[in-house]
């Protein structure tokens, strides 16, 4: 399979220029936990626009004068944005020591006692404005994700730029060529997720994506059975029969790559076959249309739009799908 995967109806979606600026993609961040106010690590939140993140993190550690480990994020935010985002540095300065830094604006800034840690999100918060909308029911098909949500795929942003094939080339060879933890860490994600695809594509055009088969593994905590896919790793996939078959017939293809991830000490995992939006709303805005909603840590919008429409950027002028670029 192929970009872009399956979407979950045939009918051509509506046309939509998508990030005509940074300002068309607005998101925030909110955390699993309130700050204490004390402690050795000074958080700050921050509106970065048209920034990356680990960018900024970097910046941040160098004007701190701390290591870049020092700095902790709880999840990426798309460069082509603007963006809410809470920070964490270890250091005894205050505030005040924040550096200037261009298209940064410090919001505010607190302690904690502990580092802020990847994955350490309640959720996200988007208002998107849409632009040059072509014809076609988008309506429906926005009131079809309020009612049965979107297949849950990692979105382009994960792949960014030639990373899935850089990390198709350096996994054969990962002891031999030295990365930075970081890009190891990146490269690993990105073929998982890329497997995790895979799986979830095959899902949908058996139109199985949201709905429990027989040996199912269901989403832990879920109000209602949401079925998942594989996070691939060392260990054997806890499916069962029909979905074990579904997984592995999706998969065959990659075996060689399958036994290479197993053998770099990841455990494997799952992830919900199924992205469900909160709060998903939307009114005309300029001659366009603002959507705004929530979804939960590791949900992609790119993924929720994509199923109502055809998302054109107006730097690259083809689907934002095939768009594998950070």
């Amino acid at each position: 399979m192929t970009f872009p995967w399956p979407r979950t109806c045939a009918a051509a979606p509506v046309t939509a220029v998508f990030k005509r600026t940074a300002e068309d993609f607005r998101v925030r961040e909110t955390l699993v936990f309130k700050p204490s106010g004390r402690g050795e690590h000074l958080y700050l939140r921050l509106e970065k626009t048209d920034i990356a993140t680990p960018f900024l993190a970097d910046e941040i550690a160098r004007g701190f004068g701390v290591a870049p480990v020092a700095v902790g994020y709880a999840g990426m935010k798309d460069r082509h944005s603007v963006a809410e985002q809470w920070f964490s540095v270890s250091t005894a300065k205050d505030a005040a020591a924040f550096p200037g830094i261009e298209g940064v604006r410090l919001l505010n800034a607190t302690r904690h006692s502990r580092k802020l840690r990847k994955g350490q999100l309640a959720d996200n918060r988007f208002d998107i404005c849409l632009r040059d909308l072509g014809k076609g029911d988008w309506e429906r098909r926005l009131q079809s994700l309020v009612a049965h949500g979107a297949p849950n795929y990692f979105g382009p942003q994960r792949f960014g730029g030639n990373n899935l094939d850089a990390a198709l080339a350096w996994l054969p060879k990962r002891r031999r060529v030295r990365v930075s933890r970081f890009k190891q860490s990146l490269y690993l994600s990105v073929l998982r997720s890329y497997l995790f695809n895979e799986v979830l594509g095959t899902r949908v055009e058996a139109g199985s994506w949201n709905r429990p088969v027989f040996g199912e593994v269901l989403e832990e905590g879920a109000e209602v059975a949401t079925p998942t896919g594989p996070l691939w790793g060392r260990g054997r996939s806890a499916a069962v029969g029909t979905a074990a078959e579904i997984e592995s017939g999706a998969l065959f293809a990659h075996r060689g790559l399958l036994a290479l991830l197993e053998h770099t000490g990841l455990t494997q995992g799952r992830r919900s076959l199924v992205l469900h939006a909160t709060e998903l709303a939307w009114q005309p805005h300029e001659g366009g249309l603002k959507i705004s909603f929530r979804l939960p840590p590791g949900g992609y919008a790119t993924a929720l739009l994509r199923e109502a429409f055809v998302l054109m950027q107006p730097k690259v002028q083809h689907e934002v799908q095939h768009e594998i670029q950070q």
